[in-house]
């Protein structure tokens, strides 16, 4: 898409945002096929239709995303007689339901609504699709040139979701601000577009030190609070419009590749969240990056609120690495670093990490 053209997420939050739901959906038609996770559409189904009720907008059916955010998914959806009699896609719960059908809807060319029911990643208001095989091991990422039309946070759902999913949340988006600034540093041909997402990006850092415990606290007790908004509005909307303006070359590097590469073990994708792996693989960037200061600075909150710091957190062995690494210096993020990364600095770096951990 040409830097003279950029589009931004739109979005309302609250308690009660699925009540704009007319008021913004109505002039794309007046049917919906509400698309999810099987708990993500009953969490959001009594709103949903409560807000709906006596309303111009119509949900004819209520289908299951698949279970994997995979090519072969968003081909399903849109094989589905209810998507194709649809105006409008709405899409409910976390990363893989969205961006399932983002990638339809890229395809198909369907008017796409999100609506997240956790607050783990930017997957609602980002331009991006990160699709995987059906066997969970990661695929590639999709430029969809455009984010969502519109992104509903309704902030009881998320405070009644397991807390895990917001703690996942933190973690993904902390990697958000490291990965672009170390991708921007030393280019002195950034765009305008570009350079304003890097610098938007330490709002993907200073809420989570600021907002991140409390808003835990809260998503525990199921209670709504300003912490808790400001943390969903951080993981899904500044993240979104940092992934907006920077683009693929500055998104992501060390931080996802690593986490990319260790998809590759059957127990990451069984029993782990992309956001807690990710909240480890950022620890490995800076210490690849030599940046002592930021590991010190983020290492008791990542204690406090008991995000991975080691190997053994993730159950992994290092006896494991090899083919994670492998498959981590082979995907494209790996590329936009200022510098090469290579098998040893990883090694290096995993190994450091583990001793900080014996040392504090």
């Amino acid at each position: 898409m040409s830097e003279n053209q950029k589009f931004f997420p739109n979005y309302t939050v609250g308690p009660d945002a699925y009540d704009a739901i007319e008021t913004v959906c109505s002039r794309y038609g007046t049917k919906a096929v509400a698309i999810g996770g099987k708990r993500a559409l009953a969490a959001a189904k009594p709103a949903l239709e409560k807000a709906l009720k006596n309303s111009s907008i119509e949900i004819i059916a209520y289908e299951w995303y698949g279970g994997e955010a995979s090519l072969e998914n968003s081909e399903m959806l849109m094989n589905l007689d209810s998507y194709k009699q649809a105006d409008m896609v709405f899409a409910f719960g976390g990363g893989k339901a969205i961006d399932t059908c983002k990638y339809a809807s890229l395809i198909s060319g369907k008017p796409f609504f999100t609506f997240p029911t956790i607050a783990a990643t930017c997957a609602p208001a980002s331009a991006e699709a990160i699709m995987y095989y059906p066997n969970g091991v990661a695929r590639d990422t999709y430029e969809c040139h455009k984010p969502a039309i519109h992104v509903f946070i309704n902030t009881d759902i998320i405070a009644k979701a397991p807390d895990v999913y917001l703690w996942a949340g933190i973690g993904d988006t902390m990697a958000k601000h490291f990965e672009t600034s170390l991708a921007a540093r030393g280019r002195n041909d950034l765009s305008f577009t570009q350079a304003l997402g890097v610098e938007v990006g330490t709002m993907c850092y200073r809420p989570l030190v600021q907002y991140g415990a409390k808003a835990l606290e809260d998503c525990k007790a199921d209670h709504t609070s300003e912490e808790l908004e400001q943390i969903a509005l951080t993981n899904i909307i500044t993240t979104g419009i940092v992934s907006g303006c920077v683009g693929v070359t500055i998104n992501s590097n060390i931080a996802h590749a690593l986490c990319y590469g260790l998809t590759v073990l059957h127990q990451i994708e069984k029993n782990h969240l992309h956001g807690e792996v990710v909240s480890y693989c950022t620890l490995v960037l800076l210490m690849i990056d030599g940046q002592m200061d930021k590991v010190d600075e983020l290492y008791p909150l990542y204690k406090a609120i008991k995000l991975p710091t080691k190997l053994a957190d993730l159950e992994v062995t290092r006896d494991e690495l090899g083919p994670v690494v492998e498959k981590m210096l082979s995907v494209d993020d790996i590329k936009y670093v200022p510098y090469k990364v290579t098998e040893e600095m990883v090694y290096n770096a995993i190994d450091a990490l583990e001793e900080y951990n014996k040392a504090h």
